[in-house]
């Protein structure tokens, strides 16, 4: 059984790759951009093939070794973690992009009795594709992060990431199922710091869901967005949404981009995350719910305090990048004490 969605992600048509008007980059829920990127050179006619995907790639592929994650067939193609949750199900390797095609080929589509999964993710456009990006352009505001996905039919678990992003699939098609940001209890997410691919992931399997065990999945489900795009199509995903994503093509490639809307010298707030969970986490209830109104006065809630002027708010009020490195260093001498 695979999971259906509450709803279709909104489809608007019409876009081009040049001109994307800002009010795609404010939705606070995913869009799916109908054709965004059907001119791009890299695009097939029809649904395009391996031979196609080769000699189009071919014309910009250095020998730079990529690393690639190759997992058996029993794993039917998703990539996470082995049954005794001590470990993945899957290794990593690295060869050139040529290679890798090579291997995409002898393998086929992944299944239970068929040929194993082959996924390269996350990899930086300009550094194994250069001139790629060039022929292949998207207006996307400020500058992201251009990288390629490719394998054959691989399932990456419901994850989030904290850029917004635009996907744009090249070859083959994928389906996307999205969750809003606050289903994370839903989610049945895993640990934080022993990831896949360094991202937490949901541990339901999304093609056969035990609803015994995560009985909280039914939830997630009904406020759920799902599409299936095929090559020229994209998706804006905002920052924070939980989605998941099925390869379901024997050979597939997507170009995404990633970028933040707000100053990077503020860092991560992942980091915050990690700090949290060591120093919060296993104090008494009492004192984390203390900690916890401390955080929502200072940090979530974020109010207006006119109780203070303005000159005495220090790292309450706005921040300079200067400003943001001096409490970055008072940190990590904290942290180091």
């Amino acid at each position: 059984m695979t999971v259906t969605a509450a709803k279709s992600v909104e489809v608007v048509e019409g876009l081009t790759a040049d001109a994307i008007p800002d009010w795609v980059f404010e939705r606070e829920e995913p869009l799916v951009l109908s054709g965004l990127v059907s001119d791009w050179p890299a695009i097939p006619e029809g649904e395009g093939d391996l031979d196609q995907l080769q000699a189009y790639l071919s014309t910009f592929w250095t020998e730079k070794p990529v690393t690639a994650y190759v997992a058996p067939a029993e794993a039917s193609g998703r990539f996470g973690y082995n049954d005794a949750f001590n470990g993945f199900n899957f290794r990593s390797g690295s060869a050139p992009l040529a290679d890798i095609v090579e291997r995409l080929r002898e393998q086929g589509a992944p299944g239970d009795d068929g040929p194993m999964a082959i996924y390269v993710g996350s990899t930086p456009v300009a550094g194994w594709l250069p001139g790629f990006e060039k022929a292949n352009t998207l207006a996307i505001p400020g500058e992201p992060l251009v990288n390629f996905w490719l394998g054959n039919r691989t399932t990456v678990s419901a994850h989030y990431d904290f850029p917004s992003n635009v996907a744009c699939v090249v070859y083959g098609r994928r389906r996307f199922t999205l969750f809003p940001t606050d289903q994370v209890e839903n989610l049945y997410v895993g640990p934080v710091d022993r990831t896949p691919s360094g991202q937490p992931i949901s541990l339901v399997d999304f093609d056969a869901p035990d609803f015994q065990k995560f009985p909280r999945f039914k939830a997630a489900l009904a406020v759920s967005q799902s599409c299936e795009l095929g090559p020229g199509d994209a998706i804006f995903i905002p920052s924070m949404w939980w989605h998941h994503v099925q390869a379901l093509s024997d050979c597939n490639l997507l170009v995404n981009y990633w970028w933040l809307n707000h100053a990077q010298h503020f860092g991560s707030p992942f980091n915050a995350l990690l700090h949290g969970i060591m120093s919060i986490r296993h104090l008494p209830e009492t004192q984390r719910r203390a900690w916890q109104a401390l955080m929502n006065f200072y940090v979530f809630d974020a109010e207006a305090m006119p109780h203070m002027p303005a000159h005495a708010l220090g790292c309450l009020g706005d921040m300079s990048e200067q400003e943001a490195q001096r409490l970055r260093e008072e940190l990590l001498n904290r942290l180091q004490a």
